[in-house]
């Protein structure tokens, strides 16, 4: 039955840190009702290829990775599984599969068996979701979890939270109603969350009301089916109640960008503005009001608790669909159109009514022309340039190409004066000069690289501009900013050694635009000349709303005194008002600077960046309640302050790299209950990083990655460190510490609980052995797909035994899992563990430096083995017999480098014709 939380709970599992620790890959599909296989493929593709980061919307680095994500979207089946093969490689998967309704069997083995088919390592996991009974039993589960509803009392505390926030006061006489309310919800979460929304600040006569009306004695879905249709007449706007079934053109399932959802309300004229509220603003609160009622539901947020992504329940979907099907007299006008590729042309008159469509790929026989009436088009696939027959399509509001790959826009493009939103895709270099002539255009999304037309401010209308470069042409200055004085959101304005001084700075009235909340200021890179940077930003001094701030390649010596006291004066004799709305900050390049700015009366800083402050040698600001924290390339930073731990604990990210002069990190590194990722790097002095808490944890940690690099004077890493990450850690590298003295207790350590991790990298790092060869002996690395070790670093006879025994117990208890496997040995030390023939999920092997003059015949016991690469082996005088590649069936390339004595085959050679050999750089 639909509503009664299948996706929800699934969703819950699938966003568990404990979930994410296990797993390299989380992917989820939505099915629905067409069991495609070649579209299902391709969507896992595209959710393995894009891996997007929750919350990081606005990098264009992420934004590229989406967009060759678009492109790797492939029509053969053995392609595609090709490419699922190559970014699957060596890592574990969670697939969850939403809302399956196939029950012909032949067409799910054939798909479930091409998915087991692209990795061979163990430990995936598939998650179905399903209403059928059938469905459930054709999947063949190895557990089957029903659903039975909620109690009453759960329905009533849903209902609660919705209505009256979570720890509000509830009137006796209300509850009483609700409870009755909660009973008749049977059990169904869907329905108790509609419920509760539209019970929300309501009095008590509408309550019983909705107890009295609501609701059938019917059972299941067509009491669910009546909640949800009572919802949507009970929206208190016929435009909301458009907004409500517009949503309907999108797929099921699919996830809907909140911004772009709003921008399409807009251009279909459904957000009527009033004095006081402009068509954003109103979007922005209808959006919110079907949050509250759950007729769209969170998806995704970012960092900071702001949604990104909505999607739609089915259920939902079906009751918008049917709605905007039928109009009042019964007759049906189709107005919204969604065209995948293998859809077929439109007619001309059902193309004539048509307002948005959504088209795929150049769908032969479209001729876009047709849709005169046409508000908003989305263009995606293989688009290269605009199709000429768009510049007759004059009542254009909306026009998204954001997933083509038009480089060039055309000088028609200005004819559309009534475009409002235009989102541009990352290929596209430059827009035309005729874009000053679309005085209505008010959200312009383009990337960093795209070079805008002069006369820029001449769109006063403008309120997205997520980039500008200050030039020093008349209608490239930043004064071109000045008029425009709707912008909202986020701006970076770039190449800002154009601007002379302080007074030309101000022309751009930074000051005054209110409801830019995220600022980036940015100077070019190697600059000789003397410099205004600090007058440049006197001139720019933001607003007191100001929630993200970044400062990049600033040159001057000093910041002005608004950004080095965070905060701004209000008017010219005015007081001091803190930027106390900060929630990130990134100082970027500012070479010459010596101090950081004031942060301690930040309480909402979450996020602190500081990279490239190379004269910079303390930290004497107090911060607190950071999330995440990046100190980069501070040449002199010689300490960071001993609070730093014990004041952040909600700490979830903690990067520190290429600050040669730190000796050492402050305690209590280990107490942060939050952190997820630590990261050291080429810290090249640094001795400690700190003492263990010695109990004053709180709780276990959450740590899934321990990455410590290049640090070659740190002495130890404290065992009770590692101890307390032990249940969540997935990667773990130690590289280049070569002054580390207890790597064999760490060994220990790791021994003992270390069962989650799927990524080991030691090298560099002195005895590679175990304390004691007992801690090593059960082992169980059951999750790891790649290790990569080096046992060469104070290598000795005495310690040989030992090293040798550590690392074969290391491969044994991974011989079903390990994808990749590098080992770097001695070449006086005529050793190689015999376990790796045993490695049968191995398709990757490289050998440096083994001291042994031939490989044996069991490498043809590698049955996955695709790639061998052999380095600096120079004992090495023979591969195996040519008889060992009959078994090898899938390997694709040996690549041999620096090996003087090795000789290679002709049968090797010649033996299997698609083999790629090549020895020093050259194929053979």
């Amino acid at each position: 039955m639909g509503g009664m939380g299948k996706t929800t709970l699934t969703r819950k599992v699938f966003n568990h840190e404990r979930v994410k620790a296990r797993f390299g890959s989380l992917i989820w599909v939505h099915v629905s009702q067409t069991f495609d296989a070649i579209s299902l493929f391709n969507k896992i593709l595209y959710k393995v290829t894009k891996k997007a980061s929750d919350g990081v919307e606005n990098s264009d680095d992420i934004l590229e990775k989406t967009q060759k994500a678009l492109k790797a979207r492939v029509e053969s089946r053995d392609d595609i599984l090709e490419k699922l093969q190559e970014a699957l490689k060596g890592k574990t998967y969670l697939l969850v599969l939403d809302d399956v309704w196939n029950d012909d069997v032949s067409k799910w083995e054939g798909f479930i068996n091409s998915v087991l088919g692209v990795t061979s390592t163990k430990g995936n996991g598939i998650i179905v979701t399903t209403r059928s009974e059938n469905v459930a039993s054709i999947v063949n589960p190895f557990h089957i979890h029903h659903l039975n509803g909620l109690s009453d009392e759960d329905c009533w505390s849903i209902i609660k939270v919705k209505t009256f926030d979570e720890n509000g006061e509830v009137p006796s006489r209300l509850e009483m109603i609700g409870r009755k309310i909660a009973k008749r919800c049977q059990g169904m979460p869907l329905a108790a969350n509609v419920v509760g929304g539209v019970l929300r600040g309501k009095p008590e006569e509408e309550w019983s009301f909705i107890n009295e009306n609501w609701f059938s004695d019917a059972k299941g879905g067509e009491n669910i089916s009546k909640i949800l249709k009572l919802s949507y007449d009970h929206l208190s706007s016929p435009w909301l109640k458009k907004c409500f079934t517009f949503c309907s053109i999108f797929p099921k399932g699919r996830e809907i960008k909140k911004e772009e959802l709003i921008e399409l309300w807009m251009g279909e004229e459904f957000l009527q503005p009033s004095r006081r509220n402009y068509m954003e603003f109103v979007g922005n609160m209808f959006f919110n009001v079907l949050l509250q009622n759950s007729l769209l539901q969170v998806q995704w947020k970012d960092i900071y608790g702001n949604v990104l992504y909505c999607v739609m329940h089915d259920l939902v979907h079906d009751l918008a669909s049917s709605i905007l099907a039928n109009n009042a007299d019964g007759s049906i006008v189709i107005r919204y159109k969604f065209l995948e590729e293998e859809s077929s042309p439109i007619p001309k008159n059902v193309a004539k009514h048509l307002r948005t469509l959504f088209l795929k790929g150049g769908i032969p026989g479209t001729i876009l022309s047709n849709f005169q009436c046409l508000h908003n088009l989305t263009l995606s696939g293989d688009y290269k340039e605009l199709p000429n027959s768009i510049r007759e399509l004059v009542h254009l509001r909306n026009l998204n190409i954001d997933g083509t790959q038009i480089v060039n826009m055309p000088k028609w493009i200005g004819k559309f004066h009534h475009l409002q939103t235009l989102r541009a895709c990352w290929e596209l270099k430059n827009v035309p000069s005729t874009l000053k002539y679309m005085f209505n255009l008010r959200h312009l999304h383009i990337y960093s690289h795209t070079k805008l037309p002069a006369e820029i401010g001449r769109l006063t209308s403008l309120r997205t501009l997520p980039y500008f470069t200050v030039g020093k042409e008349k209608g490239f200055q930043i004064e071109e900013l000045g008029s425009l004085k709707n912008l909202k959101g986020s701006l970076e304005i770039q190449d800002l050694e154009m601007v002379l001084d302080k007074e030309e700075a101000m022309k751009a009235d930074i000051f005054q635009k209110l409801n830019l909340f995220d600022l980036a200021f940015t100077w070019s890179d190697g600059r000789e000349d003397e410099t205004n940077d600090e007058s440049v930003l006197e001139g720019l001094q933001p607003h007191s709303n100001l929630k993200k701030l970044k400062i990049s390649r600033f040159k001057g010596i000093r910041f002005p005194t608004w950004a080095e006291k965070m905060a701004v004066r209000d008017g010219p004799q005015g007081s001091w008002v803190p930027l106390d709305n900060l929630i990130e900050i990134k100082l970027i390049g500012c070479s010459e600077i010596e101090e950081i700015p004031r942060l301690e009366h930040l309480l909402n800083l979450k996020s602190l960046s500081l990279k490239g402050l190379k004269k910079v040698r303390l930290i004497n600001e107090c911060f607190n309640h950071l999330m995440s924290l990046e100190i980069k390339e501070l040449d002199r930073l010689e300490c960071l302050p001993e609070w730093l731990f014990l004041n952040n604990q909600n700490l979830s990210i903690l990067e520190i790299t290429n600050c040669g002069v730190l000796r050492e990190l402050p305690d209590g590194l280990d107490t942060l209950n939050s952190l997820l990722l630590l990261y050291i790097r080429d810290c090249e002095n640094l001795k400690s990083i700190g003492n263990p808490s010695g109990g004053a944890r709180q709780s276990q940690g959450i740590l899934r990655a321990l990455i410590i690099e290049n640090c070659r004077e740190l002495v130890e890493l404290p065992c009770e460190m590692l101890e307390s990450w032990t249940s969540t850690i997935d990667e773990i590298v130690l590289e280049g510490l070569r002054s580390l003295k207890n790597l064999p207790m760490l060994i220990d350590c790791l021994a003992k609980s270390f069962t989650r991790l799927t990524y080991l990298k030691i090298l560099g790092v002195p005895k590679l052995m175990a304390a004691s060869i007992g801690s090593v002996e059960s082992w169980d690395l059951s999750s790891l797909r790649a290790l990569l070790i080096d046992v060469s670093v104070e290598w000795s006879i005495e310690d040989s035994v030992g090293i040798a025994e550590t690392v074969e117990r290391m491969l044994r208890g991974c011989c079903n899992s390990l994808a990749r496997l590098e080992l770097k040995g001695m070449e006086n030390w005529g050793w190689m563990p015999q376990s790796i023939q045993h490695l049968t999920a191995l398709n990757m092997l490289v050998l440096e430096n083994i001291g042994v003059e031939e490989l044996l015949q069991w490498l043809g016991n590698l049955s996955s083995l695709k790639s061998l690469i052999l380095f600096s082996c120079n004992k090495l005088k023979r591969l195996p017999y040519v008889d060992a590649l009959n078994h090898l069936t899938k390997l694709e390339s040996i690549y041999i480098s620096d090996c003087p004595e090795l000789c290679i085959d002709s049968e090797w050679r010649n033996h299997h014709p698609h083999l790629e050999v090549e020895v020093d750089g050259q194929p053979i």
